[in-house]
């Protein structure tokens, strides 16, 4: 299954960043195990796209709650 989907983090009047990302995910079967897959499309900084700068400094930082996020809201 494959869907799309947007992550706010938002300081009200200070910045809001927001990561487009796709999703998949296999809920696997009895001969193969569950997986899943994320992938970051676009990245803003109050409209202003900082993909390549999210993928060299922040992804590390934000990567878990992302994960998270995409597994939490997959039926959405």
């Amino acid at each position: 299954m494959r869907t799309q989907g947007i992550f706010t983090i938002e300081v009200l009047g200070a910045y809001q960043l927001e990561v487009e990302y796709d999703y998949y995910w296999d809920d696997g079967d009895r001969e193969s195990p569950p997986e899943d897959d994320l992938e970051v499309t676009r990245v803003t900084l109050n409209g202003m796209t900082i993909t390549a700068f999210y993928d060299d400094f922040l992804e590390d930082s934000i990567d878990e709650q992302l994960h998270e996020y995409a597994q939490e809201n997959k039926h959405q």
